[in-house]
């Protein structure tokens, strides 16, 4: 499923990420208990805060290792 390539498997883990989160939105948006906001701001921000700043660090870091060489 995953590349061999580093970038590659780094924005692959990061689309991973913010798939997941927003799947956990979709699901807290339909649930109409006082927890879904707690679910949908904490757990799934969290996987979509952590996708995006994952794809940013594998951005930069790849271009830097790859300058080394």
């Amino acid at each position: 499923m995953f590349s061999e390539q580093l970038l590659e498997r780094r924005l692959q883990f990061a689309g991973s990420f913010l798939i997941l989160g927003l799947l956990i939105e979709a699901v807290s948006i339909v649930w109409t208990r006082p927890i879904a906001f707690v679910v949908f701001v904490g757990l799934g921000g969290l996987f979509f805060a952590a996708g995006i700043l994952l794809y940013l660090y594998s951005l930069v870091s790849v271009k830097a290792d790859a300058s080394k060489r």
